[in-house]
């Protein structure tokens, strides 16, 4: 039976690099096709959109948006049955995180100033290839609208969970480090459960052991602390992934996602984090950092997430893999 239960832990590992692998591949390339709209689709060249304002991308659209209840579709060019079948899949998906967060009170969401959506703007000729969140705005590329929409499930609720954040905290740029908005991002996305036993993660720390800060994630504050040639998007969102997990989990901090929430509004009040940190969740955030691999491995330890009767529910699904792409910026 042991013998039996290693093999599939051994399986499972190789499953999940394997589809690391393919994302990291997959999701970096550029579609040379896709980077030139056909001759009779030619954008209007509209240049308005939250995105124009607050992100470096100030790409124009082509009259004609997709309204939705939360959400406004724009595009280079997508026709408009797709932004409208986007624009469903947008609402839902928002839907989600807002039921995530058991928020109802519409009216204090701070929009951008003139703005009482989110917008949505599908990328399928510019040839960046990235999904991405701003104040009041997500941009996601679409390879192709011949696509099984929900297999963007986890790229659309990641990507609005920083939309809520953005928010909440009614704020041009976000004010909690990078591993903490990153790690309720992939949280409210579904989570990816990269690391699962002691194991893991000291095949994290060994790999990470010539790095500055040894792979620590509390110590990435903002995109230029990775070390040189992280994958960022692979390997180390699967420690932020954790160190959510750690936080929410009973077995772990055991705070919940009403904590963030608190946090979210003391950033609002400009309250710094490391003080919002320890009074929504009880900890110094230098503790943490000096104290994570300690905490870490004592969670790993008391959980078990590899009962036989679950561990083949446990894998990662499929939708959470297959997007077009996995690049942040």
């Amino acid at each position: 039976m042991q013998s039996q239960k290693s093999v599939l832990h051994l399986s499972l590992k190789l499953f999940f690099i394997c589809c690391l692998i393919f994302l990291s591949w997959f999701g970096c390339q550029k579609d040379p096709a896709s980077s030139v709209p056909p001759e009779d689709k030619v954008p209007q060249q509209i240049p308005e959109g939250s995105w124009v304002t607050y992100s470096p991308y100030k790409w124009t659209h082509d009259g004609e948006p997709y309204f939705g209840e939360y959400c406004i579709v724009y595009s280079d060019c997508c026709s408009y049955q797709f932004k409208q079948k986007v624009g469903l899949f947008a609402d839902e998906k928002f839907v989600q995180v807002l039921d995530l967060f058991s928020f109802e009170d519409m009216e204090d969401l701070r929009y951008p100033m003139d703005y009482d959506k989110v917008d949505v703007y599908i990328n399928r000729y510019h040839p960046e290839r990235l999904a991405a969140a701003w104040w009041g705005s997500i941009i996601i590329t679409f390879s192709s609208e011949n696509l099984y929409i929900n297999r963007h499930d986890y790229l659309f609720r990641h990507e609005l969970t920083h939309v809520f954040q953005f928010l909440i905290e009614g704020h041009v740029n976000l004010s909690t480090p990078v591993w903490f908005s990153e790690g309720i991002a992939i949280y409210g996305g579904g989570g990816l459960w990269g690391i699962r036993d002691t194991e893991d993660l000291d095949q994290w720390i060994a790999r990470n052991s010539n790095d500055p800060n040894q792979g620590n994630p509390i110590c990435i504050h903002v995109w230029d602390d990775f070390p040189p040639g992280a994958d960022i998007t692979g390997y180390y969102y699967n420690v932020f992934d954790l160190t959510m997990r750690y936080f929410l989990d009973p077995i772990g901090l055991d705070k919940s996602i009403e904590d963030v929430l608190g946090l979210f509004y003391n950033l609002r009040n400009d309250v710094a984090f490391p003080t919002a940190f320890q009074s929504n969740f009880g900890l110094d955030p230098e503790t943490l950092e000096d104290e994570y691999y300690d905490r870490m491995r004592t969670y790993l330890a008391d959980s078990n997430w590899f009962d036989d009767s679950q561990i083949m529910d446990d894998l990662v699904p499929t939708s959470r893999l297959e997007g077009d792409i996995f690049c942040r910026e």
